[in-house]
């Protein structure tokens, strides 16, 4: 990492602290950005797997909990394209792909596809940080950037 992605990370992860609204069931859900790539609109984001985190149905991550994460996290590397303008989600879907056990530490890698259009879109993947091949689930967020848009989010 050169000097401009590691405070990119920093940026990310002070904005993160900033922000109450990372609740999914009540849980506080703020995954910590390790590593950044400005010029390639990536990063990566660790968390460690807890029971709270896995459906009791699937043995997969929760999907409730995967589009909250992905929600979070590439809500932050599309915002990054233009911090000032305002957006809204068009489209968020995520998929659990394979069992996990509590106690698993994953990565989060986030990229943006498209940084240069009003509908850019990011990915994320949720794969094993020791076994990067073992990927236990995706999400993707697309959001549109418009003019005249207000904050209508409540106040905490």
């Amino acid at each position: 990492m050169d000097d401009a992605d590691a405070k990119f990370v920093q940026l990310i992860n002070k904005a993160y602290a900033h922000i109450g609204s990372y609740l999914h069931y009540g849980m506080d859900i703020r995954p910590q950005v390790t590593w950044a790539s400005v010029a390639d609109s990536e990063f990566i984001a660790e968390w460690l797997v807890t029971d709270d985190c896995i459906s009791p149905e699937t043995g997969c991550i929760d999907e409730g909990w995967l589009a909250t994460v992905t929600d979070n996290t590439t809500a932050m590397l599309i915002g990054s394209i233009q911090p000032a303008a305002k957006s809204v989600s068009t489209s968020i879907s995520v998929q659990g792909l394979s069992p996990i056990s509590p106690g698993t530490s994953i990565e989060i890698f986030c990229k943006l596809s498209s940084p240069h259009t009003k509908q850019p879109h990011a990915t994320a993947i949720f794969r094993d940080k020791a076994d990067r091949a073992l990927v236990y689930g995706v999400g993707s967020h697309t959001k549109f950037f418009k003019a005249g848009l207000v904050d209508t989010q409540p106040k905490m």
